[in-house]
């Protein structure tokens, strides 16, 4: 497995000592051709030095005792200090390798089953991302969706209280209405009953002057 964390990818317990035994120069390709084979995380990715290890270790376990194609790569590194173009380099490297039985097919047939190991080496890497993925986005997706879910519990609580407070309001509108009617009511009945006393105890003492007046 290349990760144990996709935040912090490059940290491995795993040595890579075998990164010394062959330099993988990174420059057998263009800039352009490189950029087409980036993700779609275009501009931001960049060769990463312990992935590199961790892959040419893949390599290093996959190789057999015959000269190979890393063997061939050892000999160009010790080509490196020589002033010579890359046609030289490489047809000097070659020269040696076939003082040791190798053809120029062999050597192709053999770097050829080395991206066959990177392409299994991608597979290991894409099921450990796939299981990180699970693991730290899905269950963020997984997180948002039920705190969305609570949003919408908590919004819709919202409006049956706010639904709530415009009922209670409009009974308060209610109550002061009668309040009010009950007060002009109660006022009236006051009001009533005074003057309907006031008229009887005019009637009485004008029938009291009366009785003075007409009787002896």
């Amino acid at each position: 497995m290349f990760i144990t964390e996709i935040e912090d990818p490059i940290r491995e317990d795993q040595p890579v000592e075998k990164v010394e035994k062959v330099d993988m120069d990174k420059g057998n390709k263009p800039e352009k051709e490189q950029k087409k084979e980036e993700s779609e995380f275009a501009g931001r990715g960049e060769p990463n030095p312990d992935f590199i290890g961790i892959l040419i270790n893949a390599m290093q376990d996959a190789r057999e005792e015959d000269f190979d194609y890393l063997h061939f790569k050892n000999n160009l590194k010790s080509l490196n200090h020589l002033d010579f173009d890359a046609p030289t380099q490489f047809k000097t490297a070659y020269a040696i390798a076939k003082n040791q039985g190798v053809d120029r097919d062999s050597l192709v047939k053999s770097a050829s089953s080395f991206i066959e190991v990177l392409e299994r080496e991608k597979e290991k890497f894409n099921q450990s991302l796939e299981t990180q993925k699970q693991k730290r986005i899905e269950l963020r997706k997984e997180n948002i969706r039920k705190l969305r879910d609570q949003i919408f519990e908590k919004q819709t609580e919202i409006e049956k209280l706010e639904e709530e407070i415009r009922q209670l309001e409009g009974d308060i509108g209610k109550e002061k209405d009668e309040l009010q009617e009950n007060r002009e009511r109660i006022e009236r009945t006051s009001a009533d009953f005074s003057a309907s006393l006031e008229f009887l105890k005019k009637k009485i003492s004008a029938d009291i002057e009366s009785l003075k007046k007409y009787l002896d």
